[in-house]
């Protein structure tokens, strides 16, 4: 369990706790002490199992999916099981009375009925289940955003690569002697990407067809670069470019493709890109040859793991992310449901 998950598990069981005691003093004074601690223990240990059960997928869930049925449906899911649990409970103190274990006290109704019981407990469970789940899902939008932040910062520390970087500039040194036209269109174009990369990363949004832009001008860029050393197709199918999504997503999975593609005097090799949006679904596919001989590199750019990371938090269980690797290709597929 991650530092997290035991935090969270902290806050329950200390406001399941703080909860117990309240009934604990609100109880019957005449009760005796040893049924009042067994009562307590049982009491706690209700709400404690069922909400920790529950709170795995209640809360984060719901805030990723930005889905309130859910959250609904086991709010009252919960609330249910707790109250009927209450409600067992008072029943086995009642048979542990009369078989004289405990005292008989004016607190436990024995004779009460199963719907009345529920009608009794119900209310008083929702109204602690209430201010539960505000805290809960407090907790867990802050960590949501401080994730976000902490992704976003390392948008920012690494949303320009060097490496990528010096190629481009030595080839516009030497592309600057033999085409100046030529070599003034192509810096134009990367000094737009440069700008793209700098001040897209401390939005949180972008436009989908700034977003799509600023992947043409890179692999405008890499194709000028490789010359006619690499085949490149490119397919955009785009229906609303108004869209908002979070900015350079796309990008680590296009950079690794020219990053890795396949280098060989014989057989030239190809990058295959196709982008589709329709409606709330964008997919984006990226293949490219891979040389057999080549070692596995540390991803450049922004890296796979930072965007699986921003993925979950933005998306939740609306996207779906399929790397496949064979001996002469990589294909990536990412899909996203907005």
């Amino acid at each position: 369990m991650n530092k997290e998950g035991r935090k969270r598990n902290v806050i329950i069981i200390s406001y399941w706790l703080g909860i117990s005691l309240l009934v604990w003093f609100s109880r019957d004074k005449e009760m005796p002490f040893s049924e009042r601690m067994f009562s307590f223990i049982a009491f706690a240990a209700i709400y404690i199992v069922i909400s920790l059960c529950f709170s795995k997928t209640l809360f984060r869930k719901t805030i990723q999916n930005r889905k309130t049925l859910p959250l609904v449906v086991k709010f009252f899911l919960m609330s249910g099981c707790m109250a009927v649990g209450l409600h067992f409970m008072d029943k086995m103190f009642c048979s542990l009375e009369q078989i004289g274990l405990f005292q008989s006290t004016y607190y436990l109704d024995e004779t009460l009925p199963f719907m009345g019981g529920m009608r009794d407990i119900f209310p008083s469970v929702v109204a602690s289940n209430l201010i539960f789940c505000v805290i809960l899902l407090y907790y867990e939008y802050s960590l949501l955003q401080q994730s976000n932040l902490e992704a976003q910062l390392k948008v920012l520390h690494a949303q320009v690569n060097p490496h990528s970087m010096f190629n481009v500039l030595n080839y516009l040194y030497v592309l600057i002697q033999k085409d100046t036209e030529l070599a003034s269109a192509l810096l134009l174009k990367y000094s737009d990407t440069l700008r793209y990369q700098l001040y897209s990363g401390k939005s949180e949004t972008v436009k989908l067809g700034q977003e799509v832009q600023y992947l043409k001008d890179f692999i405008d860029v890499e194709k000028f670069r490789w010359e006619d050393k690499l085949d490149v197709c490119c397919t955009w199918q785009i229906e609303d470019t108004n869209m908002d999504i979070p900015p350079l997503l796309f990008i680590p999975f296009i950079e690794n493709a020219f990053k890795h593609v396949s280098r060989s005097e014989s057989n030239k090799g190809y990058i295959h890109i196709h982008f589709v949006q329709k409606g709330h679904f964008i997919a984006l596919e990226v293949e490219n040859s891979k040389s057999n001989k080549s070692v596995k590199k540390k991803t450049s750019g922004i890296g796979l793991e930072n965007i699986k990371a921003r993925l979950e938090i933005h998306y939740g269980r609306r996207y779906h992310l399929s790397i496949k690797e064979t001996d002469n290709t990589y294909l990536s597929v990412l899909k996203l449901y907005t």
